[in-house]
C-alpha cells in the first residue's frame, strides 16, 4: 500500500496525531466510458436518490464508484483514472454532483513519489476530461467553488534550506488560471469557500502555530481571521452555513493529546467541542447537513466512538459504541441518515491496526463498504 494512501486514509498517522507535512506531487487523468448508450454511467446514477461516491485504489488505476446506500452491493463504476504505479488519486465531487476533480501522478512519471509535480483535472458526467494543470501537489485534494466552475489546488515550489514556496491556485473549467495567495513563511492548506463563494478560507502552519485566513476568489482582500493555536492543527472543516470552523489541535502541556475545537467566525470565540478529560483523542470533525458536529472520540477505557456534539464544551451523544476498534467520521449523507466512518482496529491510536470503510445508519445498522484502507470517500450524489 502506498504511503500516499496511508496518509489520506486517516488510519494510523491521523489517529496518532502526527504532524501534517507539506508535500507536492503530480498526476495524469484518463477516463473510460463504460456505457455504449447515449447516457454515460455517471449520468445514469444521477437523479436516482443518494449515492456514495468513492475511489477504489488499484496499482495502476483507480475506479470511481457510485454506491447505493440502500443496496451496498449495487455499485456503478462511473470513471477510471490511470496513475503511476502505487500512487492513487485524490478526488472531490462538485457541489452540483455533475463532475469530479482530482489530482494524480501520470503513469509514466519518472521517480514517482509524493513530491513529484501533479496534474489536476476535471471529468464531467458526459465523460469529458479537462486537464487544468500539470505542476500542483498530489496530496491536497481540490476544493470546489460553490458554483462548480472552478477549483482551488496547492502548489509547492521547492526552495533550498526551507519548506519551499506555497501557492493556492484557482483553476477555471474554462481554462483560466490565477494564483490567489502565496506564502514563503508557512505551509498553506485550502479548506473551503464561504457558501456564497465570496471568500476562500485557508489554514497556515509554521513554527508559530496555526492561523486561519480568508481571501477573495480573485486574490484580493486577504485577511487573517484568527490564530487557531500555538500548536499544529488539522482536519479543518467549515459548517454548512459557513459560520463555524471545526478543527483538531495537537495539544502539548500537562494533558497532551488531540482535541477538537470550534471557532465562531463572527466573534472569533474558540470553544472545545468536548472536554478533553472525557477522551484520549478527538479527531476528524465532520458536519451534518443540519449543522451538528460529529467527531471521533477515543475513550480513556479504550476504543473510539463517533459522537454527536450537542453544544460546545458539553456532553456528546455516542452514535456508535466500540471497545476494540475506533470509528473515524468521514462524511454524512445529504439527508443526514447515513454516516460513513473509517473503522480502525485497536483500542488506542498507538495500537491502530487494519482499517475499513463502514456505513452506519441513524438506527445503528452498520454495513461494510470496503475492507481496503485505500478506498477514499469522494462525496455524495443527491
Amino acid at each position: 500500500m502506498s504511503i500516499v494512501r496511508v496518509l489520506s486514509a486517516l488510519a494510523r498517522p491521523a489517529l496518532a496525531g502526527t504532524v501534517l507535512t507539506a508535500s507536492a506531487a503530480g498526476g495524469y487523468v484518463a477516463y473510460t466510458q463504460l456505457q455504449a448508450s447515449s447516457a454515460t454511467a455517471f449520468q445514469q446514477v444521477r437523479g436516482h436518490g443518494e449515492r456514495l461516491v468513492v475511489s477504489e485504489f488499484g496499482e495502476h488505476s483507480d475506479a470511481i464508484v457510485a454506491i447505493d446506500p440502500r443496496h451496498i452491493a449495487s455499485r456503478t463504476t462511473i470513471a477510471t483514472v490511470a496513475h503511476a504505479p502505487g500512487y492513487g488519486i485524490f478526488a472531490t465531487l462538485s457541489p452540483q454532483g455533475d463532475a469530479l476533480a482530482y489530482t494524480a501522478l501520470p503513469p509514466d512519471t519518472p521517480d514517482a513519489g509524493p513530491g513529484a509535480p501533479a496534474q489536476a483535472a476535471v471529468v464531467d458526467d458526459r465523460g469529458k476530461t479537462l486537464l487544468l494543470a500539470s505542476d500542483i501537489d498530489l496530496l491536497i485534494p481540490p476544493v470546489w467553488a460553490p458554483d462548480g466552475r472552478s477549483i482551488v489546488v496547492r502548489k509547492n515550489i521547492p526552495e533550498p534550506h526551507s519548506a519551499g514556496i506555497f501557492e493556492l491556485i484557482r483553476l477555471g473549467r474554462d481554462g483560466a488560471r490565477a494564483t490567489i495567495t502565496t506564502s514563503r513563511t508557512a505551509a498553506i492548506f485550502p479548506i473551503a469557500f464561504a457558501p456564497d463563494g465570496s471568500k476562500l478560507y485557508f489554514a497556515t502552519l509554521n513554527a508559530q502555530g496555526s492561523d486561519l485566513y480568508s481571501v477573495a476568489p480573485d486574490g484580493s482582500g486577504e485577511t487573517k481571521v484568527a490564530h487557531l493555536s500555538d500548536q499544529i492543527t488539522r482536519g479543518w472543516t467549515l459548517s454548512p452555513d459557513g459560520t463555524t470552523l471545526a478543527y483538531s489541535v495537537a495539544e502539548a502541556g500537562d494533558q497532551p493529546g488531540l482535541v477538537t475545537k470550534m471557532l465562531d467566525l463572527a466573534s472569533g470565540d474558540v470553544a472545545v467541542a468536548i472536554p478533553q478529560v472525557q477522551t484520549k483523542a478527538q479527531l476528524s470533525p465532520t458536519w451534518k447537513g443540519d449543522g451538528q458536529l460529529t467527531i471521533g472520540a477515543v475513550k480513556p477505557s479504550g476504543g473510539g466512538d463517533a459522537v454527536q456534539v450537542q453544544a460546545a464544551g458539553g456532553p456528546a451523544v455516542p452514535l456508535t459504541r466500540n471497545t476494540a476498534s475506533m470509528d473515524v467520521p468521514i462524511a454524512w449523507s445529504p439527508k443526514g441518515d447515513e454516516l460513513v466512518v473509517r473503522s480502525v482496529a485497536g483500542t488506542t491510536p498507538f495500537a491502530a491496526g487494519a482499517a475499513r470503510l463502514d456505513l452506519v445508519s441513524a438506527d445503528g445498522v452498520r454495513q461494510r463498504i470496503s475492507s481496503s484502507p485505500d478506498t477514499l470517500v469522494v462525496g455524495w450524489l443527491r
